[in-house]
């Protein structure tokens, strides 16, 4: 079982629903950057929707890792709202949690969505133990990736436009990987954080995919 299209379009609306009573009632504009981080974080769903149906269709190993690729590449921006947080204002800080919170939940589930579907494909490509490889290795991936949006202002995009200076920053770390602890304390709990909480939807998943193969007749 994996969450239906139509509750996460549904989490989408409702977030964008905040956006525009908070723009109503307060008459200010502000947050209007979340709208833009959560058309970012549909993007690593879409190309995981792509390579689902390009499993199923045979396409090409190429294809497949090209898909996988591209999908890994903006996987952080699906996660990285949760640390929109950052942005919350003395004023209506009540209303303005519940408007964060909704864009970031629905963000990680969007993460949490195209993580899981690109795992079914690896497993059912190279079993179960390389799926969950991809995956606690997308995680650690998601983590190094919103450091460097929150911390270093990179973005997705950066790899293709700037690629000399992702570079530059690798080497950096490379020749001194233990320089920079903030850096280090960071990735580790925000994949802590990450891992658990996609352990437990993972979890949840099955359990429902249980209960419904047990509802059924013969079952």
């Amino acid at each position: 079982m994996i969450l239906p299209p139509a509750a996460l379009l549904a989490a989408t609306a409702w977030s964008l629903l905040l956006i525009a009573v908070r723009k109503y009632e307060f008459g200010a504009a502000q947050y209007r950057y979340l709208v833009w981080n959560l058309a970012l974080a549909w993007i690593p769903m879409l190309f995981a929707l792509l390579l689902v149906a390009a499993y199923r269709l045979r396409r090409s190993a190429l294809e497949l890792v090209a898909l996988g690729g591209a999908w890994l590449l903006f996987l952080p921006n699906a996660p990285y709202i949760l640390t929109d947080f950052i942005h919350l204002g003395p004023d209506h800080r009540m209303y303005d949690t519940l408007l964060v919170g909704s864009f970031a939940f629905t963000g990680l589930a969007l993460g949490f969505v195209s993580l899981l579907l690109v795992q079914l494909v690896v497993t059912r490509a190279g079993g179960a133990l390389l799926g969950w490889a991809v995956a606690l290795g997308s995680l650690f991936f998601a983590s190094v990736g919103i450091y460097l949006g929150r911390i270093i202002r990179l973005n997705s995009w950066d790899a293709v436009q700037r690629p000399h200076r992702l570079l530059q920053l690798a080497r950096l770390r490379l020749e001194d990987p233990f320089g920079n602890r903030y850096l280090i304390g960071f990735v580790i709990l925000f994949c802590c954080f990450l891992t658990l909480a996609y352990a437990g939807f993972y979890g949840f998943t099955a359990l429902v995919a249980s209960v419904r193969a047990d509802d059924r007749p013969g079952g």
